[in-house]
């Protein structure tokens, strides 16, 4: 499918498409597609959506060819010939946003929906697009032009003969707290959503970790010895679990000594802890000591593996006692892997700001409204109004095109 668009695009149809009428616009034609020199190159199937009647808002053609990598081409060409020029990356929907058909926050919703691999992030982005989160932030927005409106109003009062309650200034400013907290509490949220998570497998050698993460990946990944430190780098490779995309890493055996080989493979099993979500920390034998190092704060789930060698002996309290060799204990491990995948990512609707740049505005706008005092009006007012421009630049309000730049780089050309 090829798209046009602009205030040239029926002049640009008359000549590649000749046979269609343009403004008998929104119906499926079949139509000849000739070249700059009248050679019929298709006959394809057209589609004109007179302007404002359209995804841009503008004059727009949609013409589905034939799928060959030269008749595409040979069309795309016939159309710069008659006029047109390639379209940039997220063209059409910078050009939609700008014709007031979307907000800039359902923009990024169609780049979201259109990456989405798996069941959170299609919910989320389909949600976006309806205009949701859009909805949220406009209350958020009307909440702060309010609180706005009545600083100023206190300031000149006495020449207004109007009087302003501080008690009335203070709900308001309550109340865009608020509502800025809860968008806040769906970003970390939002962004495990969008950009997924990662866990890493760590413990001593030969305790099954490649085991497991070939058991996860549901394939041979990894290779797997009874000979301690055959894993000597990071394998990883990315799941669906609970809707949510985790990348799941297998790493070197932790312990002390070996060849510098295995030490490097021990460093960058320690690092990749570090930067992890979270941890399967697997234990086998009673003689290996609990690897040392892993961050405090860093979410572990400590399995007991291979207890089909071993049934009399259970795993300690806290611990899962698992065997992918018999099946015994997956199920509950994978329990445990959902409730730790989705423990920070409530059922929040509509209302999840679901990327950096949304968690970025919320988190400007309420430093200005933590730096706001309400015993100088004359400054408190310029707060809120900093505030209100984080805001608005969410919803497409912004000045600055290499922000705009930024948003639509990673869209796809046909968007």
């Amino acid at each position: 499918m090829i798209r046009v668009s602009g205030p040239q695009t029926a002049a640009c149809v008359a000549r590649v498409c000749p046979q269609l009428s343009f403004r008998d616009g929104w119906r499926a034609t079949v139509t000849d597609i000739v070249d700059a020199a009248g050679e019929r190159l298709d006959r394809a199937v057209a589609v004109p959506f007179p302007g404002p009647r359209s995804y841009t808002g503008e004059d727009m053609l949609e013409v589905t060819v034939h799928g060959s990598p030269y008749l595409v081409e040979s069309v795309i060409e016939a159309f710069i010939a008659a006029g047109a020029r390639p379209a940039g990356a997220g063209e059409f929907t910078r050009r939609a946003v700008a014709n007031g058909k979307f907000d800039l926050l359902q923009a990024e919703a169609i780049r979201d929906l259109v990456a989405a691999d798996t069941a959170w992030q299609h919910r989320n982005a389909r949600q976006q697009l309806a205009g949701e989160l859009s909805a949220e932030f406009r209350r958020l927005r009307d909440t702060l032009i309010a609180l706005l409106a009545a600083i100023e109003a206190s300031l000149d009062y006495e020449a207004q003969a109007v009087e302003v309650s501080p008690a009335e200034i203070s709900i308001l400013l309550e109340n865009a707290r608020r509502q800025m907290a809860t968008l806040r509490a769906g970003a970390s949220a939002g962004e495990r959503i969008r950009s997924g998570l990662r866990l890493v497998i760590v413990g001593p050698p030969n305790a099954g970790k490649s085991t497991l993460f070939n058991y996860l990946c549901g394939s041979e990944r990894a290779i797997v010895s009874p000979h301690p430190g055959t894993t000597r780098d990071l394998l990883e490779a990315e799941l669906d679990i609970g809707g949510v995309p985790v990348v799941i890493q297998d790493t070197a055996g932790l312990r002390e000594g070996g060849d510098a080989v295995e030490a490097e493979g021990h460093r960058r099993a320690m690092a990749a802890a570090a930067a992890a979500d979270g941890a399967l920390l697997l234990w086998a034998s009673d003689s290996d000591a609990e690897p040392g190092g892993l961050p405090e704060t860093l979410p572990v789930i400590r399995v007991r593996s291979k207890i089909d060698l071993e049934p009399r002996r259970k795993a300690p309290a806290g611990w899962l006692g698992m065997s992918c060799r018999s099946g015994e204990g997956v199920g509950a491990l994978r329990g445990e892997l959902l409730r730790t995948v989705l423990e920070d990512i409530p059922d929040l609707g509509g209302a999840v700001a679901i990327s950096a740049r949304h968690r970025r505005a919320v988190e400007r706008a309420e430093s200005e409204l933590d730096a706001l005092d309400l015993a100088r009006p004359e400054t408190a007012a310029q707060n809120v109004r900093w505030a209100l421009d984080a805001i608005n630049e969410l919803v497409g309000q912004v000045a600055d095109e290499e922000v705009l730049d930024e948003i639509y780089s990673s869209f796809c050309i046909g968007k």
